[in-house]
């Protein structure tokens, strides 16, 4: 059974569950139609619950204890906003997973979750959202085994009845933004760059029509990705790029690949992060690249009838007697030269390299890269919302779109080479990699550098900066698994 299952009867959702969850609008629960099932004592306690309910994100969770004789012996109330304004999603993702999260302990026991939805389409997002309050890794020698995890299960309904369809694709969502969550949380002393790579070839075996290859240390300078080998050259495993090729038969259209910075571990390199405010939780500094393996997979399980390049950037900015220097100059893949002014500015430099190999190996239409990039775009966009930087509207707005369907929300960022480029001005080289005034819009400007070396190519990109979003309080959320599947899903 599935560490969080789905179901469509409501006697086997409650069967011997501990807890109950119901969630749903407020004045749904009110009036009512969501606990129609349940026992007249629940539909009655619902209802007077969700009356004195006061909305808040986050926050709005009310527990009841033991109420009638029997299952469930706790009750907990998610009642959510009637309204949504234009910039969240309606399908309530992120108030679901930061309410629900609050009481996901793992003394809950069996825990039943009836989520109350306006439209069968909001499914996804709720799915997401429920996901992640159940985070797979654990390692308390206690609790090996996440007892929250052993036995959730889900069932979703609008006012016409259970929704019975489609839960095999939500299933598939489901499966993928808890491995992507697995990864992010994992230290680099259990994922290091050959353990990542293995997730990614054993998650490639599970999907069909799809193909891994690598070019692992070495063989990045044979390849000319000579920014990447850089970035990982000193770290005890080496740095590589790992390719999974989705090819179904009678593919339509150019490809599509997605690109994803997996950077192990940031320890800034030779401008070495401090400890108390920087390096701490920089294992999640691969989010992208567990987003983009996720959204692989629910594309490949949906039947997509089109190609998707899957590449990630796999290494560990240590620091050593090789490691790459301030000041020295290195010929990216793209044949554009770049001095180094902060090897800390490495996520860039890798995704670079492995947009700049896929884009003229494989000649796709459309790329997207997704990481864990900037600092800055936690100021720019917040914790909760990722930045996008497009140079193609239609691109840019199919994001926004998806977001709002998957609940994984992003906001637009300024896409402008021409007031950006100078901040990369290098007197010795082509470029610099970092930018020059932090002031000027440094998120948008760090995502163009990116763009910088494939912007010969006449392709629509799209760069999703998610460091806020992809890990929260010390745990990884999955974001961008729903908003990268989505938006592929959605291109024209």
């Amino acid at each position: 059974m599935a560490l969080l299952d789905l179901t469509f009867d409501l006697n086997d959702l409650l069967a011997n569950a501990q807890t109950l969850v119901v969630i749903g609008r407020r004045s749904d629960l009110v009036d009512g139609w969501p606990q129609a099932g349940l026992p007249s004592e629940l539909r009655d306690v619902v209802a007077r619950m969700a009356a004195d309910a006061k909305p808040a994100m986050g926050s709005n969770a009310s527990t009841l204890l033991p109420i009638v004789q029997g299952q469930p012996k706790n009750l907990v109330l998610i009642a959510l906003h009637d309204t949504v304004v234009r910039h969240l999603s309606d399908t309530r993702a992120l108030d679901i997973y930061l309410a629900l999260r609050a009481v996901a302990r793992p003394e809950a026991g069996k825990v039943a979750i009836l989520a109350a939805l306006r439209e069968p389409s909001h499914a996804l997002g709720a799915m997401l959202g429920i996901t992640r309050a159940y985070p797979l890794y654990s390692r308390k020698s206690t609790n090996k085994t996440d007892p929250k995890l052993a036995d959730v299960k889900v069932l979703f309904a609008t006012k016409q009845g259970p929704i019975t369809t489609g839960l095999d694709q939500l299933a598939h969502a489901r499966d993928a933004v808890h491995a992507a969550q697995r990864w992010t949380d994992m230290p680099t002393a259990e994922l290091d760059t050959a353990v990542f790579e293995a997730e990614a070839r054993a998650l490639a075996a599970t999907l069909p029509h799809t193909t891994t290859t690598s070019l692992v240390g070495d063989e990045l300078l044979t390849h000319g990705l000579r920014g990447l080998h850089a970035v990982g050259r000193t770290a005890m495993v080496a740095p590589r790029l790992v390719i999974l090729d989705y090819n179904p038969p009678g593919a339509q259209g150019a490809p599509v690949a997605l690109i994803g910075k997996g950077l192990v571990y940031d320890t800034g390199g030779l401008f070495l992060k401090t400890v108390d405010s920087r390096m701490l939780t920089m294992k999640c500094d691969m989010g992208g690249g567990a987003a983009v393996l996720g959204a692989l997979a629910v594309l490949a399980h949906s039947g997509l009838q089109r190609r998707v390049i899957c590449a990630v950037a796999m290494a560990e900015n240590a620091i050593g007697p090789d490691s790459y220097r301030p000041d020295d100059i290195i010929e990216m893949h793209s044949g554009k030269t770049m001095e180094v002014n902060n090897t800390d500015a490495e996520g860039r430099i890798a995704v670079a390299d492995g947009a700049s190999y896929i884009a003229r190996t494989y000649k796709p239409g459309v790329l997207i890269d997704a990481a864990t990039l900037t600092g800055s775009q936690l100021i720019a966009t917040g914790k909760y919302h990722a930045g996008i930087v497009s140079n193609d509207g239609e691109l840019e707005t199919s994001l926004i779109d998806a977001g709002l369907r998957s609940g994984d929300h992003c906001m637009p960022l300024l896409y402008s080479p021409e007031l950006h480029t100078s901040e990369f001005k290098s007197t010795v080289a082509d470029m610099r990699n970092s930018v020059a005034d932090r002031m000027n819009a440094s998120t948008s400007a760090s995502g163009l550098w990116i763009y910088l070396h494939i912007d010969d190519l006449g392709l629509k990109w799209a760069h999703v900066d998610l460091a806020g979003p992809a890990f929260i309080d010390n745990r990884g959320t999955g974001y961008g698994v729903g908003l990268i599947a989505e938006a592929v899903k959605g291109l024209k």
